[in-house]
C-alpha cells in the first residue's frame, strides 16, 4: 500500500506539475493576445489587466512551491533515506560486518531496482563470507594438523641429526681403525674414542696369556698407567669375567686439585672373535657423570671394531710375512721368473730376471723380500726376436697358456733363453701365469762348441791325415826319386806339425779352462820377444811385410811368462798373415802408458764384421763370410790369447772395419809401476 501511495503521489505530482505548466503556458498565451489587442483600450485598462496577470502568475508560482514542499520533498526524502541506508550497509559490507538482508520493496523504479541489486549482492557476499569462514575454519584445522606434523618432523629431524652425529662418530672411528697407521699404532684410535665419548682420559691395554703386554694411553701419566696395571680391581675383575664393568670411586688425596672428587670408570673387554680369547681391554674415565647403559653398549660396539681391526692387523702381518717369504724365495731362485697377475694386470719379476735384462732398473732401496715390478716393453728392447715374443706374451696376457717352449736370444746373441709358462690356480680359478726364463747360454755354448769341434776335427784333422795317408801310400807303392821322396817327406812333416799344433791348442785350452796351466812369470823386456816373433814369422811369408813400430831405445818391462807371450804374439801374427791373403803390411806396435804396456798388431786384410766382434774370442768361433770361409783354422787361437791375457791381469780388444783389416790391442801391466 505504501508503495502504491508513493507511486500515486508521484503521479499526482507529475500531473500537478504538468497542469501548472499548462496553465502558465495558457496564461502567457492569453496575456500575449490580450496585450496584442489592447491597442484600442485605455492605458488604465491595460494596467489592470497586467495586474491581474501578475496575480495569476503569483498564484501559479505559489501552487508550484506548495507542490514542491508537500509532495516533491517527501518523495525526495524517501528516496534519500533509501540511498543513505544502502550507503551505510555498503560501508558495513566493506568493513566486513554483517547486515540485515530483510527490506520492504517501496517502489519498482530505478531506486527499487538498485535496492534489489544491492541486497542480492549483499546476500551473495554473505554467502561467500559464510563459505570463506567455513573454509577458514577448515584451513585452521589443517594448519593445526600441519603444526602437529611439523612438531613430529622436527622431533624426527632432531632424532635423525642425533643418529647422523652418532653414525658420523662411528664412521670416524671406523675410518681411524681402517687406516693403515692404526694397524701398528693405536694411539689415534684411543684418542678418537676419548674424544667421541667425551671422557677425560683412557687407555688401550693389550693382553696376552692374561698378562698386560703393552699400554696405549691417552692423557695418562706413567704413574697412572702403572697404577692401572697393578692396582685397578675393576680391570682385574673384567680380565677374569670378560664382561664390561663400571665403577665410581672418590679421590680424597690429590696434590693437583687439593679437594675430594669422583672418578667414573668403565672397562670394556676386547675379545678375539675367532678364538674367543681376551686380547685387550678398553679403559675410560671421566669426572662429570657416570657411564650409562647406553654408553656401555656403545663402548662395547667400539670394542668389537677394535677387535676386528686387531684381527685385521694380525692377518696383515701374516700376509706381509708370507709375501716377504714368497718374494725372498723367488728372488733366491736362479731362474729368471716373470709373474703376471691377470685381474690386477700387474707384472712382477725376481732379481734373476733383472740380472739378465740389464735394461730393467732395480731401485736401490729394494731388498730380497720385495717384489719387483716389470715393464715388459723394456724387456722386449733387448730381445733379438722381440716381435715373436711379443705375440707369445700377448697370449699369456689373454689367459692362453702356451704349451710349447719359446727360445730366444738377447743382446745380439749374447745370451740364449728358453721360456715356458705355468698357470697359477687358486681354489679352482686361474689367477695368474708364471713365465720361467731359463738361461741356456752355457748349454747353447757347449752345443755350439761341440758342433764347432766336430766340424773342426772333421776338417782340420782329416785334411792333414789325408795328406799324410796319401803321400805315405805313394811312397810305399811307387818307386820315387830322391827329390820327390824328400818333398813328400817334407809335406808329411809339415802336416804332422800341423796336427801337433792342433792337438797342442786343444790341450792348452783344456789346461787353461781347468786352471792347470802353469805360468813362470818373470820381468823382461817385451821388445825382445816382439823382435824374435817378427823375425820368425817374416821368414814364413814373402807376401807380407812385418814392421815394428816402437821406440827401440826404450825398455818395455812386463812381468809375464815368456813362452806365453811368444804364443800370444804368435797367434796374433798368424791371424794377421792368414786374414791378409793378398799380402801387405803388418804393423806390430809397442807403447808405454802410465800403468800399462800396449802391444798392438795391425793388418790390412779382409777385416771382421761388426756382428762377429762380440764372439771373436769364443772357442771354435770362425768369422762367417765369403773371404774367411776359404781360410783354415781351428778357432782356438784368439780364445787362447784371451786366456793368456786374463791370467796376466791384462785386457785384449779388437777394432775392425770390414774390408779394411783389423787392429788387436793387448794391455799388460807395466812392471816398472808395480
Amino acid at each position: 500500500m505504501r508503495n502504491w501511495m508513493t507511486e500515486k503521489i508521484g503521479r499526482q505530482l507529475m500531473a500537478i506539475f504538468y497542469g501548472v505548466f499548462a496553465i502558465g503556458a495558457l496564461t502567457s498565451f492569453a496575456s500575449y493576445l490580450y496585450i496584442d489587442g489592447a491597442a484600442s483600450q485605455t492605458k488604465r485598462q491595460v494596467l489592470d489587466q497586467l495586474e491581474k496577470t501578475q496575480w495569476f502568475w503569483f498564484l501559479n508560482l505559489l501552487i508550484f512551491i506548495l507542490c514542491l514542499v508537500f509532495i516533491v520533498r517527501p518523495i525526495i526524502n524517501r528516496l534519500t533515506e533509501q540511498l543513505q541506508e544502502l550507503t551505510k550497509k555498503s560501508h558495513r559490507l566493506a568493513e566486513g560486518k554483517s547486515i540485515s538482508l530483510e527490506y520492504d520493496r517501496q517502489s519498482n523504479n530505478e531506486v527499487g531496482q538498485l535496492t534489489d541489486s544491492f541486497y542480492e549482492m549483499a546476500d551473495s557476499i554473505s554467502s561467500q563470507h559464510t563459505d570463506l569462514s567455513r573454509q577458514n575454519q577448515e584451513l585452521e584445522q589443517k594448519q593445526d594438523d600441519l603444526t602437529g606434523k611439523q612438531r613430529e618432523l622436527e622431533q624426527s629431524l632432531t632424532a635423525t641429526r642425533s643418529n647422523e652425529l652418532h653414525l658420523k662418530d662411528r664412521n670416524e672411528l671406523i675410518e681411524t681403525l681402517a687406516s693403515k697407521e692404526s694397524l701398528f699404532d693405536f694411539s689415534s684410535v684411543i684418542s678418537t674414542i676419548v674424544r667421541l665419548t667425551k671422557t677425560e682420559f683412557g687407555a688401550l691395554l693389550f693382553i696376552k696369556n692374561n698378562e698386560i703386554t703393552s699400554v696405549v694411553p691417552k692423557e695418562m701419566t706413567d704413574e697412572q698407567q702403572e697404577s692401572l696395571k697393578t692396582e685397578s680391581l675393576l680391570l682385574k675383575r673384567v680380565m677374569v669375567s670378560k664382561e664390561s664393568a663400571q665403577s665410581t670411586k672418590q679421590v680424597t688425596e690429590d696434590r693437583l686439585l687439593g679437594y675430594p672428587y669422583y672418578i667414573h670408570e668403565a672397562v670394556i673387554p676386547i675379545m678375539d672373535p675367532a678364538k674367543d680369547e681376551l686380547i685387550a681391554c678398553l679403559y675410560l674415565a671421566r669426572f662429570d657423570e657416570a657411564f650409562t647403559e647406553h654408553d656401555i653398549t656403545e663402548l662395547a660396539s667400539f670394542a668389537k671394531q677394535i677387535a676386528i681391526s686387531r684381527m685385521r692387523m694380525t692377518l696383515y702381518e701374516q700376509m706381509d710375512y708370507e709375501r716377504a717369504e714368497t718374494a725372498q724365495l723367488l728372488n733366491s731362485v736362479r731362474e729368471a721368473i716373470l709373474y703376471v697377475k691377470h685381474e690386477e694386470r700387474v707384472i712382477l719379476g725376481n732379481r734373476a730376471l733383472f740380472e739378465i735384462f740389464q735394461s730393467l732398473q732395480i731401485e736401490e732401496e729394494t731388498d730380497m723380500t720385495t717384489f719387483l715390478e716389470v715393464n715388459p716393453e723394456t724387456m722386449f728392447e733387448q730381445m733379438d726376436q722381440r716381435e715373436a715374443f711379443a705375440m707369445y706374451f700377448e697370449e699369456v696376457l689373454a689367459g692362453q697358456i702356451p704349451t710349447d717352449m719359446f727360445s730366444l736370444s738377447i743382446d745380439d746373441g749374447t745370451y740364449f733363453i728358453q721360456v715356458y709358462a705355468e698357470e697359477i690356480v687358486h681354489e679352482g680359478q686361474p689367477i695368474g701365469t708364471i713365465l720361467v726364463f731359463r738361461d741356456v747360454t752355457p748349454e747353447t755354448e757347449v752345443d755350439r762348441m761341440k758342433s764347432e769341434l766336430v766340424s773342426t776335427v772333421s776338417h782340420e784333422l782329416r785334411t792333414p791325415l789325408s795328406s799324410i795317408y796319401g803321400f805315405t801310400e805313394l811312397m810305399l807303392k811307387r818307386d820315387l826319386g830322391p827329390d820327390r821322396s824328400k818333398r813328400y817327406l817334407q809335406t808329411i812333416h809339415d802336416e804332422s806339425k800341423r796336427l801337433t799344433d792342433l792337438v797342442s791348442d786343444f790341450l792348452n785350452v783344456q789346461r787353461m779352462e781347468s786352471g792347470k796351466q802353469s805360468y813362470e812369470k818373470e820381468v823382461f823386456n817385451l821388445l825382445d820377444v816382439v823382435k824374435e816373433q817378427i823375425q820368425f814369422h817374416q821368414a814364413t811369408t814373402e807376401r807380407h811385410n812385418l814392421q815394428l813400430d816402437a821406440d827401440q831405445g826404450q825398455t818395455f818391462l812386463v812381468e809375464a811368462d815368456r813362452n806365453s807371450m811368444r804364443q800370444l804374439l804368435g797367434n796374433l801374427l798368424n791371424n794377421a798373415v792368414k786374414y791378409s791373403p793378398d799380402g801387405g803390411d803388418i804393423i806390430i806396435g809397442l807403447l808405454e802408458h802410465d800403468a800399462n804396456i800396449e802391444l798392438s798388431v795391425r793388418d790390412f786384410g779382409v777385416g771382421i764384421p761388426v756382428s762377429s766382434t762380440p764372439h771373436l774370442f769364443s772357442k771354435f768361433y770362425r768369422v762367417d763370410n765369403s773371404d774367411s770361409r776359404k781360410i783354415g783354422g781351428t778357432g782356438l787361437g784368439l780364445s787362447i790369447c784371451k786366456e793368456i791375457v786374463r791370467e796376466h791381469d791384462g785386457t785384449i780388444e779388437v777394432e775392425s772395419v770390414l774390408g779394411d783389416g783389423a787392429l788387436f790391442k793387448v794391455m799388460l801391466p807395466n812392471a816398472t809401476k808395480k
